[in-house]
C-alpha cells in the first residue's frame, strides 16, 4: 500500500514537472513570436529602404553592389517567413522552414563573396578593374543562390534541410571570411592605389562581416552542433536564444550600405564639419562668457576691417 502511495505521488510529482516545463516552453514561444514582430516591424522598412538605395547605386557603381543586393534580399525573405511564423503563432510549417534555411545559407554565402570582393580588390586591383563587372557579379549571384540545394535532401517535391548538413554549410563560409579578412589587413599596408579612405571602408565592411557572423550566427551555428549529438534541455533552451541573435543579422547586414555609398566622403566631411562648428561655437560662447568686453571689442574690429575709415572712426567714438 505504502508502494502503490509513492508510486502515485511520483507520478503527480512528474506530470507536475512536465506541465511546468510547457508552461515554461509556452512562455518562451509567445516571447519570441512578439520579439519577432517587434523586430520586424524595425527590420521591412530598414531593409526594403536599403534595396531602393542599393539600385540607385547600380547606375554608377553597378558591380559592387551586387552581392550586397542580394544578401539584403536573402535576409527579407528570412524576415518575412519569420514574420509569418510569429503571426500564424503556430509550429513552423515545412514550407517556411525550407525558404527560412534557404535563405539564410544564401546569405551566409553571399557575406562572403562580400569578403573575395573586398579582399581582390586590394589584393589584385589591376584584375579586379579589368575583369569585374556586373555581368561576373550577377553569374556568381545566380550560383549563390542555388549553393543550398548542395547541403539539401531533395525527394521531389519536397526539400529538406537536416541539421547536421545545415550546420555545415553554416560553418564554411566562416574559415572564408577570416582568411579575407587577414589578407586585407596585409594587403593594405602595401598596396599604392588606394586613398586613405578606400582602405578604411573596405576594411569596415569586411570586419563588420566578421562580426556579424561571429557574434550573431556562429553561437547558433555551435550550440546546434552540440544539440545534435547532446539533446539536453539546457543546449535546447540556450539554442532558443542563440536563434534569436540570428534574427537581428538582417538588421547588422543593412548597415553595409553605408560603406558602398558614392557619396560616403561628403557625409565624412559633413559629419567633421558639424563636430567642429560645435567645437567652435562652444568655445566661442565660452570666452564670450568669461571676457564680454574682448568679443565687443572684436566685433568693432571686424566692423573697422570692412567699413571705410570714417565710418569705423564713428563707430569707435560711440562705443
Amino acid at each position: 500500500m505504502a508502494q502503490h502511495n509513492t508510486s502515485i505521488n511520483d507520478s503527480t510529482a512528474s506530470d507536475s514537472h512536465l506541465l511546468l516545463f510547457k508552461e515554461l516552453t509556452e512562455k518562451q514561444l509567445y516571447a519570441e513570436s512578439v520579439f519577432i514582430r517587434v523586430l520586424s516591424v524595425i527590420e521591412i522598412p530598414v531593409m526594403i529602404l536599403t534595396l531602393i538605395g542599393l539600385c540607385f547605386i547600380i547606375k554608377s557603381r553597378p558591380a559592387a553592389s551586387v552581392f550586397v543586393s542580394n544578401l539584403i534580399l536573402s535576409d527579407l525573405i528570412q524576415v518575412i517567413c519569420m514574420l509569418i511564423a510569429a503571426v500564424a503563432a503556430t509550429s513552423w510549417t515545412q514550407k517556411l522552414y525550407v525558404a527560412y534555411h534557404y535563405s539564410l545559407i544564401a546569405s551566409l554565402y553571399f557575406m562572403a563573396c562580400v569578403a573575395v570582393e573586398r579582399y581582390l580588390l586590394v589584393s589584385h586591383p589591376i584584375w579586379c578593374r579589368s575583369h569585374h563587372s556586373l555581368k561576373l557579379s550577377c553569374f556568381i549571384s545566380v550560383i549563390v543562390w542555388f549553393v543550398p540545394l548542395i547541403f539539401a535532401e531533395i525527394d521531389p517535391p519536397c526539400i529538406y534541410f537536416n541539421r547536421l548538413p545545415r550546420c555545415i554549410a553554416f560553418l564554411i563560409p566562416y574559415p572564408i571570411i577570416i582568411l579575407c579578412f587577414a589578407g586585407t589587413w596585409r594587403g593594405l599596408s602595401r598596396s599604392i592605389s588606394l586613398t586613405a579612405l578606400q582602405r578604411k571602408l573596405i576594411l569596415g565592411s569586411l570586419f563588420l562581416v566578421l562580426l556579424t557572423y561571429t557574434l550573431l550566427i556562429l553561437p547558433a551555428v555551435i550550440v546546434a552542433f552540440f544539440v545534435q549529438f547532446h539533446s539536453y534541455k539546457f543546449a535546447i533552451r540556450v539554442y532558443r536564444y542563440a536563434r534569436l541573435l540570428v534574427c537581428v543579422n538582417p538588421l547588422a547586414d543593412c548597415v553595409l550600405y553605408l560603406f558602398i555609398r558614392p557619396d560616403v566622403r561628403n557625409m565624412m566631411k559633413s559629419v567633421r564639419c558639424c563636430r567642429r562648428r560645435q567645437r567652435l561655437n562652444h568655445n566661442q560662447d565660452e570666452h564670450s562668457v568669461v571676457n564680454p568686453q574682448n568679443s565687443c571689442c572684436t566685433v568693432v574690429c571686424c566692423i573697422s576691417a570692412q567699413e571705410p575709415a570714417s565710418h569705423s572712426l564713428n563707430t569707435c567714438s560711440s562705443v
